[in-house]
């Protein structure tokens, strides 16, 4: 017998394998932070593990390549998901952070060190020996973002599509970049770029990482309250509560985050950050998963215009 799914699209098959992809993008990061994590703890006979405080400071390892390299790929493929609807235009906000998540590293805490790494003093930084490679991801985000807007809204032109919340994406996107440029080679600034910079706790790269997650976090929401229109197969009543599942998990899970970064001195060693973020990116992959499945047989899916 044929397979039903042969008879599908190009655009149909480009769909479902960009939503899967985000499924393996979190899979090929926490099984990287699992790997150098068992790699960094194994002695025989010693018992424990070497923890880091979070999946961010991973960056400071060899997982860093495979780090940077899934938040830039998980970027892109949020943004060939853009489309007609809402949700799609909250995945192209939260497309424009992710790639600062990898761009702009966590601090390291004086009193943890990584390695060979730490900060002199007492306050939180970025080593100076990476400092470079920061200003230089920056300054290509600085110049690439601002010219993706420009080129689509080109295409946008001269095609005749009409795309909604593309202005809000594109005054997003562009102020971002604009101001971390300012922050990154702005005379006064620049000697302390990347530090705490934005007056929470964890800079800049909390900031971004939080931005991210807080709007990924009302997509779920949508999904469960909102009507389809005619062209997507709705949610099954386990979907919904999937998606209501997720939605609750991830705000929960921000607001555990927020409150162990401003409680972090009395915490101590504990990895909360760490389990947090892993939290995080699972509820993001199961996401993925069950609407990658929901919207398996749509002839015309949302995000193609």
């Amino acid at each position: 017998m044929a397979d039903p799914d042969d008879a599908a699209t190009t655009g149909q098959k480009t769909h479902r394998y960009l939503r899967l992809s985000l499924v393996f993008v979190v899979f090929a990061l926490l099984v990287t932070v699992a790997i150098q994590t068992v790699v960094a703890s194994w002695e025989p006979f010693r018992l424990g593990w070497n923890l880091l405080p979070s999946i961010s400071h991973y960056f400071y390892t060899p997982a860093r390549d495979v780090f940077v390299g899934a938040l830039i790929a998980a970027a892109l493929a949020l943004l060939a998901l853009s489309g007609r609807d809402r949700t799609t235009v909250l995945l192209d906000v939260a497309a424009v952070f992710a790639p600062l998540i990898a761009l702009v590293p966590t601090g390291i805490d004086p009193r943890h060190p990584i390695g060979d790494l730490t900060c002199p003093g007492t306050t939180e930084c970025v080593p100076a020996v990476y400092l470079d490679d920061v200003r230089a991801g920056v300054a290509a985000y600085a110049v690439v973002v601002p010219t993706l807007v420009v080129t689509m809204a080109v295409i946008r032109r001269r095609r005749g599509i009409v795309a909604p919340g593309t202005a809000l994406v594109s005054a997003i996107a562009i102020g971002t970049a604009a101001l971390m440029a300012g922050l990154a080679f702005l005379p006064g600034i620049r000697s302390g770029f990347p530090l705490n910079v934005l007056s929470l706790p964890g800079g800049i790269h909390f900031a971004v990482t939080l931005i991210f997650f807080a709007i990924f976090a009302i997509v779920p929401i949508l999904h469960a309250r909102s009507t389809p229109d005619t062209s997507e197969t709705p949610p099954t009543a386990r979907q919904r509560r999937a998606y209501r599942w997720i939605a609750g998990l991830m705000i929960a899970d921000l607001v555990m985050l927020i409150a162990v970064l401003l409680l972090h001195d009395a915490l101590g060693h504990l990895p909360l950050v760490l389990v947090g973020e892993t939290v995080a990116l699972l509820l993001f992959a199961w996401f993925w998963s069950v609407q990658t499945f929901q919207r398996w047989g749509d002839a015309n899916p949302p995000s193609i215009v």
